[in-house]
């Protein structure tokens, strides 16, 4: 009967043991990534990240999910409810310093982790219609991506800019896909989006009409490259969507991948080290220019707004070259 009991003790601490055993390999970290419309960049960037991240990192899954977008994001990471985002670097900059959007309500705890590709403002028209530049835009309809997407918070700077007032355009606030259609179906006179170039919705969208991209004129990309630290001067190659016969000059900013300052650094480092490790996994349907380049892993930033754990990845790593 003791030897029993005691069989009985045993066979029940070896249970327990394994029960623990059991529950602390099933104890994971979980991210959540806020990323932006199922049908645009961010999304499948997103994914590419989060897939990566969670197959490398020992004991830590990332979830990347479709938000309204980057300023959505902001707030999402302000109040905790993700830990990671895809972010502009012109949201994020107003959000670190409390201006336009953000004004009274600076996010001084965000960082980034890096700047991961330039992302390109493309203004997009039917063939056939009178808007040759943005100056043109007066007294028309702007699909501008959703109420809270990066696209919608960069717009009405680049118009102003262009010397317009709000009472001079109207607004349509829609999903990308949504504004393609609308464009085709003629209830907008344009469509303002900033991604990737070339963008998988344009790509489509030129194969069901013909469509033009608009310049932006040299006066208007000076002023914003002046006024505003997140834009530069870039270039839509020729070619780069059916029917572009010219290369067409706008500006754009960066894609970030931001957090919080409480993110361990340790753990950004190593996230960083997957990142640019493996940065073919990244682009945007197989295109390069949604590749992260080292070299670029800072660009459109304020040195105060990287994470300690980037800064330090950045630094080693450009130091051992």
């Amino acid at each position: 009967m003791i030897l029993v009991t005691v069989l009985m003790l045993l066979g029940s601490a070896s249970c327990s043991l394994a029960a623990e055993d059991y529950q602390a390999r099933l104890i994971k970290k979980f991210y959540s990534m806020g990323t932006a419309s199922i049908n645009g960049t961010y999304y499948p960037v997103g994914n590419s990240i989060a897939r990566l991240l969670s197959s490398r990192m020992k004991g830590l899954v990332v979830l990347a999910e479709p938000t309204a977008g980057s300023l959505a994001n902001i707030e999402y990471l302000r109040r905790g409810q993700i830990d990671l985002a895809l972010v502009q670097s012109d949201v994020a900059w107003m959000a670190f310093n409390g201006a336009h959007h953000f004004s009274g309500s600076r996010f001084r705890e965000l960082r980034v982790l890096a700047s991961l590709y330039s992302e390109v403002i493309q203004i997009v028209v039917r063939s056939d219609s009178e808007i040759r530049d943005i100056t043109d835009l007066k007294g028309k309809k702007i699909a501008v991506g959703e109420k809270e997407s990066g696209s919608a918070a960069s717009v009405r700077l680049v118009l102003t800019a262009a010397g317009l007032a709000p009472e001079d355009y109207a607004f349509v606030y829609e999903r990308f896909t949504r504004a393609t259609e609308s464009l085709v179906d003629g209830y907008v006179d344009a469509v303002y989006y900033a991604g990737a170039v070339p963008a998988d919705g344009i790509t489509r969208l030129a194969a069901k009409i013909p469509v033009r991209l608009v310049n932006i004129p040299t006066a208007v990309r000076e002023k914003l490259v002046t006024d505003y630290p997140y834009f530069s001067n870039e270039t839509i190659v020729k070619e780069s969507y059916k029917g572009q016969q010219e290369p067409v000059q706008t500006i754009g900013f960066r894609a970030l991948l931001a957090g919080v300052e409480s993110l361990p650094r340790e753990e950004v480092m190593t996230m960083l080290r997957l990142i640019y490790g493996n940065p073919t996994l990244f682009s945007d349907h197989g295109q390069a220019g949604g590749r992260p380049v080292f070299e670029e892993g800072r660009a459109g930033l304020e040195e105060e707004m990287l994470h300690e754990g980037a800064r330090r990845f950045f630094s080693i790593k450009k130091n051992k070259k």
